[in-house]
């Protein structure tokens, strides 16, 4: 059985000379058949400022009814659990993104059994595979196939951090990318981060598209994301704008 929950655009709500307003429904996805287990108001277009995750078995969403913020959903009851609060100043999201990963185990070379994550998994990497192997034997001079399981070990499981894509009010040239702690989502508290700089995201690609979490290891402090950024340049003297 899989379950997601989505959100979309089920009415307008703009009056003359008003903001723009939206009605906003959250649908419930089980098994490819849809139920709305609630709506909410937003102030500017919905673009892609709705992204369910999960926590200690319960479902989550990171949602934006003012376009100013990233605020906390709790899922199918809708109810809003914090997060920022509306500012003139703010940064304002896009777009979200939180990777999530099973971790698998397969038999090295060494016949120990090793562990590694599948970030963002797909369909195919839940299903059980065999591994094949193809040492040396010393005395005959063949090679000999060895098959050995590769399983799974957990669950689907959703980082304890996330990003959003966005801008400051008045640059909309290019979006942005910050880190978000959703390490205390349960009680309703994110923290926003401007970790690696004021970076441009490509216009071409989604935000889970442009980053890569490159050798990522539970556990680990010391490990590297990679992240597709965007830079302009004049085509007849190639400096950059």
């Amino acid at each position: 059985m899989t379950l997601q929950y989505i959100a979309r655009k089920i009415a307008d709500l703009n009056e003359s000379n008003t903001w723009t307003r939206i009605q906003v429904g959250v649908f419930e996805v089980r098994d490819g058949v849809e139920s709305q287990v609630g709506e909410y108001i937003r102030n500017y277009g919905l673009m892609r400022t709705f992204f369910h995750f999960q926590k200690n078995g319960k479902d989550y969403a990171l949602y934006s009814p003012d376009y100013t913020c990233t605020r906390l959903m709790e899922l199918p009851s809708c109810r809003d659990l914090g997060g920022e609060e509306p500012a003139g100043n703010g940064f304002c999201p896009v777009e979200y993104y939180v990777p999530c990963y099973i971790e698998r185990e397969y038999e090295g070379v060494d016949g120990k059994r090793h562990r590694y994550l599948a970030i963002d998994p797909q369909s195919k990497d839940f299903e059980p595979s065999t591994d094949f192997r193809y040492p040396l034997d010393l005395v005959t001079g063949e090679r000999e196939k060895i098959e050995t399981p590769n399983i799974l070990i957990t669950p689907l499981t959703y980082m304890l951090f996330g990003f959003v894509s966005g801008c400051f009010w008045g640059d909309d040239s290019s979006w942005k990318v910050q880190v978000l702690d959703l390490s205390q989502a349960a009680k309703g508290i994110i923290s926003r981060e401007e970790r690696f700089g004021y970076l441009p995201l490509p216009d071409k690609l989604s935000l889970k598209d442009s980053i890569d979490l490159i050798n990522f290891e539970l556990g680990e402090e010391n490990w590297d994301i990679t992240i597709a950024t965007q830079r302009s340049f004049e085509f007849k003297t190639g400096k950059e704008n």
